[in-house]
């Protein structure tokens, strides 16, 4: 790739801010546009898995990663009381996947990733309104009437992305029948560093990682119809309502969260796409492979993307050959990843009890071997 192209990049999120790296250690001169007027601590805390960790590492952001955050050693499934239905033990699979995983707050992922950009390549406040092509170049306009223009650009806007719903139109959101709440908490006692866990309820689910020492992020999905709100106060009623009964440290967990630091979504994505490109446009992330996060696999399949995409430019000069690269190399291992984790949303969102318990039973007595190979299809696969 010549390296006086220009790039534009709509989205700040993970996505973006990893292919804006990618892009420039080609020497593309690549800006992020960010609609948000900080990068604050938005979506709370995730999981970067190995297979995400591995492009960390040639993008050259492994080892600061892994510093920001706290390895997983320990992955857990439990009933609502409590009794364990399935343990992972994660130390197992560090040398076989090449790294580790890891829990890390998303604010701190994010300053990792802008520290490793240059002043000015990330403007916020820039709200994307549409997007425009010729022969020489693309312009992206923004809602203060401002324009950018480059000489490709890459939209990574997520799930409600600007540039895919002008690329294509058609696409619709697919909603999973669920809702999510989370939120981080200081909590320096209530559970070990390095597990996750996750308990299946019928119909309703809570899951817990420790990020750090001094803090844990948590997660809580119900089935719910499309489209509810609820007050900050009356959001935190409800999830002690439904959950104040469920095992430790669960009650204490929302008891210590602020109302107002509850963030509510409900949960959506979009059936596999057939195109990401059109012409100097591309799609990366949420925009172009959104996923439910039943997997753990959203940031984690945007950074593998960013990698990926960076390749397919150092490889092709032209920018319409490296997106159908990209498009080739990606397509299949997004799709598959949003179509299992889909799957099993639908599975553990169960609430006949009858069906539950098959279900239960079935996590319970899953074999080593079938886990392995199971994690292997995720955490094992190359970028």
């Amino acid at each position: 790739m010549n390296p006086s192209r220009t790039a534009l990049i709509i989205g700040g999120g993970v996505g973006g801010l990893c292919t804006a790296i990618a892009l420039r250690k080609l020497g593309i001169e690549a800006t992020v546009y960010e609609r948000a007027e900080m990068l604050g601590d938005v979506g709370a805390g995730l999981v970067v898995a190995a297979n995400a960790i591995r492009s960390l590492r040639r993008l050259g952001l492994a080892e600061q990663t892994l510093a920001a955050g706290s390895v997983v050693t320990r992955a857990q499934i439990r009933t609502h009381d409590g009794h364990p239905l399935a343990t992972t033990d994660m130390r197992n699979y560090e040398t076989q996947f090449g790294a580790p995983t890891i829990a890390i707050h998303r604010a701190a992922l994010h300053k990792v990733l802008l520290d490793a950009l240059p002043e000015g390549a990330v403007r916020l406040g820039a709200a994307c309104t549409r997007v425009e092509q010729d022969r020489s170049g693309v312009t992206a306009h923004f809602a203060d009437g401002s324009e950018a223009r480059a000489d490709f650009l890459i939209g990574a806007d997520g799930v409600r992305s600007v540039v895919r719903r002008q690329l294509f139109p058609s696409v619709e959101l697919r909603y999973s029948g669920y809702t999510a709440w989370r939120s981080a908490v200081v909590s320096r006692d209530e559970a070990a560093l390095g597990i996750t866990s996750e308990t299946w309820g019928r119909g309703y689910r809570f899951g817990i990682v420790r990020m750090d020492a001094e803090r844990i992020y948590w997660f809580a999905t119900a089935n719910a119809k499309l489209g509810l709100t609820y007050a900050p106060a009356e959001q935190k009623a409800l999830l002690l309502k439904i959950f104040g009964s469920w095992h430790p440290p669960i009650r204490s967990l929302l008891e210590a969260t602020p109302a107002e630091v509850i963030l509510h979504n409900d949960i959506s994505d979009f059936t596999p796409l057939n195109q990401w490109s059109v012409g100097r446009i591309t799609l990366l992330g949420d925009a172009a492979h959104a996923t439910t996060p039943n997997m753990g696999q959203g940031a984690c399949m945007a950074i593998e993307s960013a990698d990926v995409l960076g390749q397919c430019l150092a490889k092709n000069n032209e920018f319409a050959a490296a997106f159908q690269a990209y498009e080739t190399r990606r397509k299949p291992r997004t799709a598959f990843i949003t179509n299992q984790s889909w799957r099993i949303g639908r599975v553990a969102q169960w609430e006949n009890a009858l069906a539950c318990a098959a279900r239960n039973f079935v996590v319970k007595t899953v074999s080593a071997g079938t886990m392995e190979k199971q994690l292997s299809k995720v955490l094992g696969v190359e970028a």
